[in-house]
């Protein structure tokens, strides 16, 4: 999976088994993909540090989005977990909120919680925001530890 790992940075390999099950049945519903996209402005730690560190803090400080999916010029923002929780409810209304604000010229995201499982705790809210849920079939074996 390394190659994978290269290909969508941050994402953890479970995740990434979810987005490529995913990506087998709808990529091409979607005319490009960014991964790993940074949004918000980050926290500058000061000219007391060099220009790298400050351009690293201010990376590690902004927001990620797992992937920016476009059809036309139209965006939805993916948020990709093994099992989708309440927490990432609240995270793709954040992304939402400043994608807003840091891309005022493009339409409007379309919000996509991707997932092999799901809480459901998140059902109403998922319903009341429009995020679309998306489940996915995962075959999870290929991660297990071999046995010694």
């Amino acid at each position: 999976m390394e190659a994978d790992r290269l290909k969508y940075p941050g994402m953890l390999p479970d995740e990434i088994l979810v987005l490529r099950a995913w990506l087998t049945l709808h990529q091409t519903e979607y005319d490009s993909f960014d991964y790993n996209v940074r949004i918000g402005a980050g926290t500058d730690p000061g000219p007391a540090y060099s220009p790298e560190v400050r351009k690293q803090a201010v990376m590690n400080t902004q927001l990620r989005l797992d992937v920016v999916a476009y059809k036309h010029e139209f965006p939805t923002i993916i948020e990709v977990k093994r099992r989708a929780g309440p927490s990432n409810v609240g995270q793709l209304l954040t992304y939402d909120a400043v994608w807003r604000n840091d891309y005022k010229t493009l339409p409007a995201p379309k919000l996509m919680l991707l997932c092999a499982d799901y809480s459901p705790h998140i059902l109403p809210a998922v319903q009341n925001t429009g995020i679309d849920l998306q489940l996915v079939q995962v075959d999870f074996s290929g991660l297990a530890v071999p046995k010694r």
